[in-house]
């Protein structure tokens, strides 16, 4: 018969690894797992429900996770794990202080040690390279004074879900780079007065806070955000004093009423949460005056009474949903009493409960308006075409014609011509061209017209006619004696009237 060694050894050699991932694992012997993962060498033994580690552990291990078994102590095996840069031993019974080997581990940066049985925190080493440190889910009621002073490049910590309900105001004042603190789901009844120059980040939600002093925060220097959610605060006194403030949240509180001093000494305030609070009177916008950098306001799950309603009210409306929008959700502003404009929005119960005519007379201001407009065109365009009109040139006047000298048929010079109004008189019935009839008996003329000689009227002594003689182109060639010599000519009579 085989050995029990012999046997074992077949065993082994007979049944494969299992191999997930690059995940190599003995999945009868060794309740941990070894891989790799983004250059670092992973121990996984969570979850196992041990007591002890287990032997044949690779102690070059960079990233080490014991959580969630019963360990009561720190394991005699962890010393070994010298090049850790993470260990997560969460989740299980521990309560004593740090092993001081821990302090020896030179890239040791990150340590979860929440869900254990913490009841006091003491640190006696000195963990020059930590930067994260969770210890929420514990018992702890108290820390001593000195107990993160040895923690010089401590980033993030956690204390939430503890027993806390005092801190001292210089816990903090040795961790130089501290910027993050967390102390949710503490017995905190006021917020810690702490002494900073680095802490950017204070978390005090569901700490059963009833009061804020003014001076809470104010020799915290670098403090940019405060989160003071689900407490019991009923107002914030006036003058609630921040030089660096950015991030206020105070949702989920009790708080009914506001001053125009309550946020006066905030003057970096960009980010206001007051959700969920008793707010009934709707803010002035004179409020948010020292405020200049406000830009997001966040006031859901409040019932707003509209009672009495305002113009100064809808001067707030509009200071908190014109663009670019404080409010991410202006269906929020909505008025829960009185009966009348319930589920209406600030603007719309002012507009049409204590405004009714508003519309209508924004209907006449608006056909006002347009109807100066029109008005103000026609007249423009008047007075441009006058002006135009005004400022045109003259014409140039025509040059005076040339005088010129003609002498008349009786030898006498003319006067030169005037340029004035002329008057024509009308011919006489004597002077009248002949009628057709008259034309056709005319005899027919050889010669030209131009070459016929000047005719003198005739002064028919012997017989008087009394109708009007018509001549004929024959009678113009006949010779006629002249009386007197004197020879009459038909001229036009110009009347000139200067």
């Amino acid at each position: 018969m085989y050995s029990d060694d012999v046997l074992l050894a077949a065993l082994m050699w007979l049944l494969p690894a299992t191999t997930t991932g690059g995940v190599v694992r003995d999945t009868l012997f060794n309740p941990c797992r070894t891989y790799s993962l983004n250059d670092q060498l992973h121990l996984d033994c969570s979850d196992q429900g041990l007591s002890e580690l287990p032997d044949g552990l690779n102690y070059d291990a960079q990233v080490l996770d014991f959580s969630n078994n019963n360990f009561e102590t720190f394991p005699n095996q962890l010393e070994h794990f010298t090049q850790a840069v993470k260990l997560d031993i969460s989740g299980n019974h521990l309560n004593l202080p740090l092993p001081g080997y821990i302090a020896n581990w030179p890239n040791l940066h990150t340590l979860n040690l929440s869900d254990n049985n913490y009841d006091v925190w003491v640190s006696d080493g000195r963990y020059n390279s930590l930067e994260k440190l969770d210890l929420s889910k514990n018992k702890i009621n108290k820390i001593h004074d000195d107990a993160f002073n040895g923690m010089p490049k401590l980033f993030f910590l956690e204390l939430s879900e503890n027993r806390i309900d005092d801190l001292q105001s210089t816990l903090f004042s040795k961790a130089d780079n501290l910027h993050n603190l967390i102390l949710s789901r503490n017995s905190l009844t006021s917020v810690p007065p702490f002494q900073s120059s680095s802490l950017r980040s204070l978390l005090l939600s569901n700490c059963q806070i009833q009061n804020l002093k003014v001076d809470s925060l104010i020799r915290m220097t670098s403090l940019l955000e405060v989160d003071l959610s689900i407490n019991q605060i009923e107002s914030v006194p006036d003058n609630f004093q921040s030089h660096t403030l950015q991030e206020f949240d105070l949702s989920y509180n009790e708080i009914s009423s506001l001053t125009d001093r309550t946020f006066s000494s905030l003057p970096n305030l960009a980010v206001l949460n007051l959700r969920g609070n008793e707010f009934k009177d709707v803010w002035a916008s004179s409020y948010f005056a020292s405020n200049p950098y406000l830009r997001e306001v966040h006031v859901k799950g409040n019932r707003w009474s509209c009672e009495g309603f305002s113009v100064n009210l809808l001067l707030t409306y509009e200071f908190l949903t014109r663009e670019p929008s404080k409010v991410s959700d202006p269906g929020s502003l909505i008025c829960y009493s009185p009966a009348n404009v319930t589920q209406l929005t600030w603007q719309r119960a002012y507009i049409e409960t204590w405004h009714p005519d508003e519309t209508s007379a924004q209907t006449y201001t608006f056909m006002a308006v347009m109807i100066g407009v029109i008005i103000g065109v026609i007249m423009t365009s008047l007075i441009c075409r006058m002006l135009v009109a005004a400022n045109k040139p003259e014409p140039p006047r025509p040059a005076a014609p040339a005088e010129t000298t003609a002498l008349n048929l009786n030898g006498t010079a003319p006067q030169p011509r005037v340029e004035s109004l002329i008057m024509r008189v009308p011919l006489r019935e004597e002077d009248l061209p002949p009628t057709y009839d008259e034309a056709l008996l005319m005899p027919r003329l050889n010669a030209s017209f131009h070459s016929l000689p000047d005719f003198v009227d005739e002064v028919e002594e012997t017989t008087t006619r009394s109708y009007r003689r018509s001549r004929s182109i024959g009678d113009l060639t006949e010779s006629r004696p002249r009386v007197s010599d004197r020879r009459s000519v038909r001229r036009t009579v110009e009347i000139r009237i200067n």
